[in-house]
């Protein structure tokens, strides 16, 4: 089975509130500025988040979806779970969020909660948490080939091209 890497970061002491990113107020600004400027170069709205989300509960359902659906419903799930923390500032924290995500998927909010309340999906993230650590993954989103390292974090579109090319300085 291919290495599958999570779209979110995620850290075991991560309380489910979130945690405050690493810039000071100062910073935030400038970096908040640039996300911006990344995302409408590929004419995508963001609302840059100023605390780290806990997405652990995303992250397990992903799994579930993915044992009941399949990896392109796991795909999708992951991609509206993106879409409404990054653009709509949706609380992926929440279960019922979430549950409203994996809905189209064929998912009740009690399969959600039983799934959640057994960890059964708990060793399926710590191995994929492990792999993405491994291969050098260190934020969102990243980027990943056979034998190479993982390239990590939002860049200009043309430097994303350059390393699907194999062209990356």
């Amino acid at each position: 089975m291919p290495t599958r890497w999570l779209p979110f970061e995620l850290h075991p002491d991560t309380p489910l509130e979130g945690a405050p990113k690493p810039f000071s107020d100062e910073q935030w600004p400038a970096i908040e500025r640039r996300l911006r400027m990344l995302a409408a170069q590929v004419g995508i709205p963001i609302e840059p988040p100023r605390r780290n989300v806990n997405s652990r509960l995303a992250l397990e359902t992903g799994e579930l979806v993915r044992a009941r659906a399949g990896d392109e419903s796991s795909a999708a799930f992951h991609h509206a779970v993106s879409r409404g923390f990054f653009v709509d500032g949706a609380d992926i924290a929440d279960l019922e969020v979430i549950a409203g995500l994996a809905a189209p998927f064929g998912l009740s909010a009690d399969d959600v909660r039983a799934a959640w309340s057994s960890q059964a999906y708990t060793g399926a993230i710590a191995a994929s948490m492990l792999a993405a650590r491994a291969a050098g993954v260190t934020g969102v989103p990243a980027f990943g080939w056979p034998g190479s390292r993982a390239v990590s974090g939002m860049m200009e579109p043309h430097r994303i091209v350059a390393l699907l090319q194999g062209n990356a300085t």
